[in-house]
Order: structure tokens, then sequence, then C-alpha cells
């Protein structure tokens, strides 16, 4: 201790940006670089695995504590990343989110800026319908105070028919697959202290918009057009009050969407216009109740308070508009039972109970309740084991139940004919539909044998039960047809002109299913040269990590309403593929880097009820496809020498989506490919390659 240190002065040090509970794994500034991600956004996708074998993203924190939308900061650049931090399950419950949901802590460097100038383009190998990206950002950190500001503009050309069909037909020239869109996006927001408190503001907006072709009706040409607009506006004040760590945010959105739809000349075209707004108000209060003996016995209230309006407007009925003001009020608590640090029952683990209560109130609705209970037990450190219950009753958003009306052009199979059809699709809002329940029972383990990152494996099951609600309107098919005949329009000549393809009420939902998972994660040592400062780096070991996860669906059924048949959507009813598989390897060392990912689908099948020998089922082949991401940066394989260059920060990036051109086939029971089922109606798009340059100043 110093000569003149005060004795009674306590000094504690800590590492800035810690969280209220350590940390399962850190990555460092070397290690985060070796994903070569974009955005902080795009490097917690490429952790997904590491994260939560499930894939569910996680909560974020921003030097230890929370934020209030974290939209802005996953749009920084991993560069201004200190460090990142997973925490482990119980950490949810410590800041008040859902206790199935993982958290990463981001700690941001004390000083950083920088400007980072990114463009992409992108073509499919078949041809046609390039596509162009520019962005430009802003970041600067200065202590607790930081700022950013960016502009995203985009474009792409439409894909016709004729691109990739036959040129036998010659109004494929004046139908597109994919329209044109072109895009303009602006975000900004500021961090700063104020006082004991810390507040943050934040911007964005868009315009947005397509131009669809949907042929020729004599000389005219018939058009498909979409525009929309967007405002948003959040500001976010934090920090503790006595004993209380608190939160309070609000928010203002504001969108606009137009549509026009001709499908003939002897018709003026269909237009639709909306307008919402969206005012959103929430206090988040979080307080150690007591210290137990296995731990903080922790409380989080929440209340808040939203209105929407929405506004709108048809050429197929009146201006319409729907009010709604709701309430939410959420109370949860975290109680730690048992530790293994304490003598008193510390031989069976950890083991921890949550408890979540809330209440939605709305305007001309019932009061809705839900509630979760939930039971955490780590016997030893390498095991972790959860069950958890939750019922809730839904509130129906405004633009589920009155968004306007808007069509497009859909191609689908139609069953009934045997052949591909061109058909207007109808969206919006569906006011018949009805509030529902839904209970999810939820039970996973978790097992890392050899230490928190090395081998991960995490077994998941879920049974989902919905009653009453809604759901999308389900796969046109032979069996769903009958069912939905009032919702489907054919011509005197039996062809699909039109299917109203809104939500639909539904009786009841269920799904169950068995996930399984394994990470492995292996890095090896930086190697730094140092000669009384460092110098150069000769060379990164690299990491390397691997996902494989299998899902497995045991049940998928739908009633649509007491005396319809029953729907089963893994039996030949939907389509639907029993099991999938997901990989992921990410290999990166310093300046070069690679990303494989892959999805297999098993075999599926439509039934034809009305030929019961299945001679008229469509059978789909399982299906694999892969993509492929390299990145490389000269700068950091050139030897260190303190000067900066043209290379320097510079990032050449190629992405190969559908590696190897592989599409969902279909057959018939006698192994014939069924019209409208060819190469490219099935993907018209195909692989696409994206050159993408990047440099930070």
């Amino acid at each position: 201790m110093p000569p003149d240190a005060d004795p009674r002065e306590i000094v504690v040090t800590a590492r800035r940006g810690e969280a209220l509970v350590e940390p399962e794994a850190e990555l460092g500034e070397d290690r985060i670089g070796m994903y070569g991600a974009f955005t902080i956004g795009e490097l917690i996708r490429d952790l997904a695995p590491l994260i939560d074998g499930r894939g569910k993203p996680p909560a974020l924190l921003v030097n230890g504590k929370r934020v209030g939308d974290s939209t802005g900061i996953e749009g920084f650049p991993p560069e201004a990343l200190d460090r990142l931090a997973i925490l482990p399950p119980e950490a949810a419950a410590r800041y008040g989110y859902p206790a199935d949901q993982r958290v990463v802590n981001l700690v941001l460097k004390p000083h950083f800026a920088s400007w980072t100038l990114r463009a992409t383009a992108t073509l499919p190998t078949a041809g046609g319908r390039d596509a162009e990206t520019f962005s430009a950002n802003r970041v600067a950190i200065d202590g607790p105070t930081y700022w950013n500001a960016g502009v995203r503009v985009s474009r792409a050309r439409r894909l016709l028919r004729s691109e990739r069909m036959s040129l036998s037909d010659e109004e494929d020239r004046y139908k597109s697959l994919f329209p044109s869109t072109r895009g303009v996006d602006f975000t900004a927001g500021v961090t700063h202290p104020i006082g004991d408190f810390s507040g943050s503001l934040s911007l964005s907006a868009g315009v947005n918009g397509n131009r669809g072709l949907l042929g020729r009706d004599g000389n005219r040409l018939l058009r498909d057009r979409q525009d929309t607009r967007s405002f948003n506006l959040s500001t976010t004040l934090g920090g503790a009050i006595g004993g209380f760590q608190t939160s309070l945010s609000a928010s203002y959105a504001r969108n606009w969407g137009e549509n026009l739809f001709e499908d003939s000349a002897s018709a003026p075209g269909r237009r639709s216009s909306s307008k919402s707004e969206n005012w959103n108000a929430q206090l988040f209060v979080n307080k150690t109740v007591a210290a137990l003996p296995a731990g903080p016995l922790t409380s989080n209230l929440m209340i808040g308070g939203n209105r929407s309006v929405l506004r709108s407007r048809s050429d197929e009925g009146p201006t319409s508009a729907f009010r709604r003001n709701q309430l939410t009020t959420q109370l949860s608590f975290a109680i730690p039972v048992t530790s293994r640090d304490t003598p008193f029952l510390g031989a069976i683990g950890n083991i921890s109970v949550d408890l979540v209560g809330g209440l939605d109130m709305a305007s001309h609705e019932k009061q809705r309740s839900r509630y979760t209970l939930g039971l955490n037990w780590s016997p030893i450190a390498a095991l972790d084991l959860r069950a958890s219950l939750t019922y809730s009753e839904m509130v129906l958003s405004a633009e589920l139940l009155n968004a306007p009306r808007t069509e497009t052009t859909m191609r689908l199979y139609d069953y009934l004919r045997q052949e591909t059809a061109e058909t207007i699709w109808i969206l919006g809002g569906n006011p018949e539909l009805r509030s529902g329940s839904q209970r999810l029972l939820s039970l996973r383990a978790t097992l890392r044998p050899f230490g928190s990152q090395l081998v991960t494996f995490t077994t998941d099951y879920q049974r989902q039960v919905g009653r009453g609600g809604i759901a999308p309107f389900p796969q046109l098919g032979p069996t769903t047809e009958p069912i939905f005949a009032d919702r489907i329009v054919r011509d005197a000549d039996g062809r699909l002109v039109s299917i109203d393809a809104r939500p639909i009420p539904i009786e009841r939902d269920l799904t169950s299913q068995l996930s399984s998972s394994v990470t492995l994660f292996f890095a090896g040592k930086a190697k730094v040269a140092y000669s009384g400062v460092p110098k150069a780096r000769i060379w990164d070991n690299g990491q390397i990590t691997l996902s494989l996860r299998h899902n497995w669906q045991l049940r998928s059924e739908l009633l649509i309403a007491p005396g319809l048949p029953l729907l089963d959507r893994l039996g030949g009813d939907g389509g639907q593929s029993r099991h999938t598989l997901a990989l992921q390897v990410n290999a990166g060392w310093r300046g070069l880097g690679a990303n494989l990912s892959g999805n297999w689908q098993s075999a599926a099948r439509v039934r034809d009820a009305a030929n019961p020998g299945g001679q008229r089922d469509f059978v789909y082949p399982a299906t694999t496809q892969f993509n492929l991401g390299l990145f490389f940066e000269p700068g950091q394989l050139r030897p260190a020498s303190g000067k900066r260059s043209w290379l320097s920060k510079l990032r050449l990036t190629l992405d190969v989506q559908n590696l190897f051109d592989t599409y969902r086939r279909v057959r018939l029971a006698d192994g014939s490919i069924p019209a409208g089922y060819r190469r490219y109606e099935v993907e018209p798009l195909g692989r696409t390659i994206q050159i993408g340059i990047q440099k930070q100043f």
C-alpha cells in the first residue's frame, strides 16, 4: 500500500464492462477477427452454434448492461469489440429475459472510430437478375459515449421467364419470375451518460419498392407494383435508483404501403394503401430481493403500454381504421434453491426455479394471461438440465386483423389439373380471426464433458398445442382444397384464378419435435513476435467451429374446425419432411477464413386422396443444399511494419449460395416428373455468386 494511502479506503478492481455473472466462454479481439464478419449482427449469427445449440437468437448486453434496442449495436463493425462474452443460462433471469434465452455481453473498446465502406455484386450462374448493394457506416466510441450512422442502397434487376424458360412462348419476355427491387435505408443512434444514468436515442428510415411484370393484354403491359416507407424512433434511459436497476424505453414507428395490381387491360388496376402508427413505452425494474444460501433471489417487473393505429384503403372496399390500446405487465422471480458452492445440499448440484406471470389487457378484448414455470438442475458442472411449461393467451395484432387487402401473382402447382398456374394471391388482414391459447412443454439437456467450449451436446424436446388462434394458409393440395373451397376461385375451364391466402382461424394445432446437436470448437494459440513492443504477427494457429443439428418432427397436425378432416402435415397433407440436418463449419485464421453451411431434408409426400393407390401421390426425394463463404484480408498476412497502406483493413469476400445448384425435385409414383416441376420452374434463381469488397478507414 502506498505510504500516503488511506487505510480505510477499499479499492475494487474489475474489468470494464463485466456482467453480473461470470461468462462461460469469451472471445477476444483476435478470435473475433477470424470469423470475418462485416457487422456484430453477422458475428452473432456465425457464433450461434457456440451460443445456443438450438440456434435461437440471444439477448444482447452492451458493457454488462441491458439495452433498449440492440438493432443499432448489431450494425457496429466487430473491430469495435474488445471482447465478446457468452454468459451461462442463469444470466437470463438475472437480467429479466426469458429463462431459456441465452445472453451475450458485448464489451466495446474504450476508444474507437472508423468509416466502413462496403460494396457487393451478386449474379446467378444461370444469368439474369444481377443485384448490387453499397453501404457506408460511421462509428465512434469515446468511453461511455458511442454513436453510429449508416446508409445502405440496394437494387436488383427483375428476372424474366424468358431468361429461364423456353422462348417458344413469346409472352415469357413480359412476365417476371422475380420483380426488380430498389431500396434505401438509413440508421443512426447515440448513447451518452446523463448524470448517473445512460441515455440512448436511435432512428431508422427506409424507402423500398419492387416492380413486377404480369404479361400483356393486347398492347398493354400489366404490372404488379409495391412501395413501402418506414420511420422508427426510439429512446432508452437506464440506471440504478436506490437498490433497483431500471430501464425506461419509448418508441414510435410509422409505416406506409402502396400496392398496384393489374391483371387485365379491360379493368383498371386495383390499388390499396395502408398507414400504420405504433407508440410503445416500457418500464423495466430489476432488484435482488434477498440473499439466499444458494445465491441471490432476483425479481423483475415489466410494465408496458402500446397504442397502434392502422388505416387502410383499397378499391375493393371503403376506407377502414383500426385502433388498439394495450397494457402489458409481467413479474418474474429467479429463485436459487441449492448450489454446489454451499455445504447445505450442495452435493445434489445447482437447482433453481423460474416463475413468470403476466397479464395483457387490450381494448375490445378480454384480459389475457400467461405464465411460465421453469426448473433448472445442474448436478455437475458439465451437465445442465431444464424443464419448462409455458401457457399464453394471445392478443392478435392490428396487422393480422385489419391489414389492407393486397394482390400479387404466385406460381404454384395445381394438383387438380396437373399443371403450373400463375395465380392471384390475396394477402392482408382477416377480421374473422379470433384469439387462442398456446401451451408449450420444453425439456432440454446440455452436456459439456471437456469444458465450456471444446464439445457441446444438446438435446431438446418440445411439444406445443395451440387451441383456437390462427395459422398461415396451408399448402394447396388434394386434401386441403375441399376444406377451403370458399377461398379458391376457378374459371369455367377449372383453371386456378385466385386464392385468398390470408391467415385462417383454427380449432387446434399440435406439433412435437426432438432436436439434437453437437458443436465442436478448437482454437490454437496465437503467436506474436515481440521485440520490446509487438512488431509482427508470425501466424495464428486459427480456430474451427463445427456444428451439426438434427431435427425430428414427431407430430404436426392441424384441425381447422370440428367436423373437418384432420390434416397430418407429415403424413401427406402438407409435404413436410420429418427429418432435417443442418451443418455449419467456420474455419478462420487471422486474415483468411471460410464458412460452409449445409441443409438436408428427408423425403416427403403429398398424397392424392382421390387416388388411394398412391399412383398420383407427389414424392419429394431427400434434398441437400450447401452454401460457401470465403474472406481474405491481404493486409493481415503481411508482416506488421507500423505503416498503413491501401491494403490495411481491406477485406475481400466471396459467397456462393446453393453451391451445387440443387433444387427440391418432385416425382410421381412411376418415376415421371409432373408438369410444372422442371428445373427452373421449381427454383428459377439457382446458384448465385456474390463478390464483396470492404474497406475500413
